[in-house]
């Protein structure tokens, strides 16, 4: 389902863990990857002491660059898995974005720090970004595998909007390519009937999990539905665990201008807090 895996290497542990469990998946599903160093070198000019010796800076910073390609390429080489190295200058998540779209790639795999507290709660300013603007489906990492990649089951949640849609689809299509069973998933949230009538809202859950696994069983897939109440991302989060699934699949809005700069909330919590991969599918809206 994916032939072509870019991940991009930054020196720390999560982007580490992030370039591990990318090859890994690469040599099962045979994809090829593209291993991406960005430098950067925001705000050194405005620096006297720095600007003296600019050329020497530069250099240092592109050998840090060199050596941690070296390092991740020296893996994916030792695990079978073709490969292509590349060093670019700027924006991290727009040189991310950038060459995801220049070598046509169907999968980024990012890493994510997993912090704890208040800011758990949000997730890192460059997979943000770049979870909110990628053309291709995005993969939030929080651990290395702790073997050889080998998912059993997803889980999708649901909500019969077109991003959700999207993302029921798209994990319908991993399953079958990859003989996964499916957990499906409508959280309904309690709100009263007089609140869902002024908001223009269904709580008719069932029909949306029942169109789900029309969809599931006409692909040939396993799937088990449940429609749970409470809050979103708690709960999606909750029956992942309980339900001992290797990953969550959830949809995007994939919106325009300003918006677009900012995943969704209820997407963004999730994979801020889920301890295994989170799968950001897209489905472009013009609103």
């Amino acid at each position: 389902m994916y032939t072509r895996i870019l991940i991009a290497t930054g020196g720390s542990p999560w982007s580490d863990a992030a370039a591990a469990y990318a090859i890994a998946m690469a040599a099962h599903l045979h994809a090829e990857l593209r291993i991406l160093s960005v430098l950067n070198v925001s705000g050194v000019y405005t620096m006297p002491d720095v600007m003296a010796s600019s050329d020497m800076l530069m250099d240092s910073i592109e050998q840090q660059g060199q050596d941690m390609l070296a390092h991740t390429t020296s893996r994916a080489f030792d695990a079978g898995v073709p490969h292509t190295a590349i060093l670019k200058w700027g924006n991290v998540a727009e040189s991310i974005l950038q060459t995801a779209a220049e070598e046509q790639c169907d999968l980024i795999v990012l890493g994510s720090r997993g912090l704890s507290g208040f800011k758990r709660l949000m997730l890192g300013s460059i997979s943000n970004a770049v979870a909110a603007k990628a053309q291709c489906p995005v993969l939030i990492i929080k651990q290395p595998p702790m073997g050889p990649f080998y998912w059993r089951r997803v889980l999708v949640a649901t909500g019969g909007s077109p991003w959700s849609d999207a993302a029921v689809g798209h994990a319908i299509a991993l399953a079958k390519t990859q003989h996964l069973d499916v957990s499906m998933v409508y959280v309904e949230q309690r709100r009263s009937r007089r609140t869902e009538s002024l908001l223009g809202l269904t709580s008719d859950g069932k029909s949306v999990l029942a169109l789900a696994e029309a969809r599931a069983t006409e692909a040939g897939v396993s799937c088990e539905a449940r429609l749970v109440q409470g809050e979103v991302a708690p709960t999606i989060l909750h029956v992942a665990e309980e339900q001992g699934c290797d990953a969550i699949v959830l949809g995007s809005r994939g919106l325009t201008g300003f918006k677009r700069l900012m995943l969704g909330s209820t997407s963004n919590a999730v994979a801020a807090t889920a301890p295994m991969p989170v799968l950001i599918v897209k489905r472009f809206l013009l609103s």
